[in-house]
Parts: C-alpha cells; sequence; structure tokens
C-alpha cells in the first residue's frame, strides 16, 4: 500500500455542471437544443502561447491534425462573446454565487480572490481554441459530498 501522504499526492476533482443561469461571460441563456441549427460557421483553431509564454503539447499536437471544425449557432442563444468576436462580459454573479455555495456544501475553503484564467483546448469543443476557468475553492482535510457508497 502506498502511503500518499509521504508521497505528497494531492488529487483535484474538476466539476463540470449546467448551471440554471445564463452563460458564464455573456447574458445569453444556457440551454440545450434539439432542432437543427439555423446557422453555421467553420473555424481552424491554432496554438498560442500560454501566459508564462509555453505551448502546451498537446494543443501543439492537436493543431499538426490541422482540422476543420463546424459549428451550429442559434441566434437567441449565441452571441459574440462565444463565438470569440468580442471580448468576454465580467463573469455571471449568480453563477458565481451558486458555485460558491455548493462549495460550502461541500465543506471546501472558498479562495479570497477569484481569477479568471484561459486553459486553451484546440480540439474543436469549443469554437475559440480556449475555456475560460476559475479555481472557486479548494477542498481540505474534511472536505467531502455524501454518495450512495458514504462520504466521498
Amino acid at each position: 500500500m502506498f502511503d500518499y501522504k509521504a508521497l505528497g499526492l494531492k488529487v483535484g476533482i474538476e466539476i463540470h455542471q449546467r448551471l440554471n443561469t445564463h452563460k458564464l461571460f455573456c447574458n445569453c441563456p444556457s440551454r440545450m437544443r434539439e432542432e437543427e441549427p439555423p446557422l453555421w460557421f467553420k473555424r481552424r483553431l491554432r496554438v498560442s502561447r500560454s501566459e508564462l509564454g509555453l505551448i502546451d503539447p498537446a494543443a501543439r499536437f492537436e493543431q499538426l491534425r490541422d482540422r476543420e471544425f463546424v459549428y451550429g449557432v442559434y441566434p437567441d442563444t449565441v452571441c459574440e462573446v462565444e463565438l470569440d468576436e468580442c471580448p468576454p462580459l465580467p463573469i455571471n454573479k449568480e453563477a458565481l454565487a451558486i458555485s460558491i455555495e455548493i462549495a460550502l456544501m461541500l465543506r471546501m475553503s472558498v479562495i479570497d480572490e477569484i481569477h479568471v484564467m484561459r486553459k486553451i483546448v484546440i480540439d474543436g469543443s469549443n469554437t475559440t481554441g480556449f475555456q475560460r476557468t476559475a479555481l472557486v475553492a479548494v477542498g481540505k482535510e474534511d472536505s467531502y459530498i455524501e454518495t450512495s457508497y458514504g462520504l466521498v
């Protein structure tokens, strides 16, 4: 058996969940659609350097694949922010409040100052070539979530 504390192992969990509010960096509603989008656009995504001036190897690999991506657009739920045609609006305060409430329910430690970061993603899963993300809270020794298997 490994002594994970002696190894200094730290494990994080990233939770992706659609919240019942508008999108995180614009005022568009956040809802899934079944019908065919009325508009389409194509984009080739290119790698860019991080804030540290580094290029992510996984992003470089994706760029070498030289793929073109096609995205569907619903005009009532997609705006210029999501199309990467204008800067993002300030963070959705309601979504931030919900995230903090969830963190507190999980007995996490909410950080003092939240910074929005860019995570380079050019696999076609989003239109911009990067994902905006923020660290809201960190776990501590007594953080947990209740499951049917007990506390995790």
